[in-house]
């Protein structure tokens, strides 16, 4: 078994969900500061707190463009 350091087991993690787009649609490659991870999609997974900032930040700005495309959408 590799050895985890104290920093890591002690690190906070937040539940994050990410819709799948398609039924092929099981995992997210997220990076932060070099760092990597692949999520999987369609269920609630526990990620550590700098990888959920990511992935919320990311969720609020496709609603943002989609409210943008629709608002535009009508003229």
């Amino acid at each position: 078994m590799a050895k985890v350091s104290e920093n890591k087991r002690a690190e906070a993690v937040k539940t994050v969900f990410i819709p799948r787009r398609s039924k092929n649609d099981t995992e997210r490659f997220v990076a932060v500061n070099g760092e990597n991870m692949l999520i999987r999609t369609g269920i609630a997974v526990e990620v550590p707190l700098r990888f959920a900032e990511v992935i919320e930040t990311s969720q609020r700005q496709d609603r943002a463009a989609e409210a943008f495309i629709e608002a535009f959408a009508k003229n």
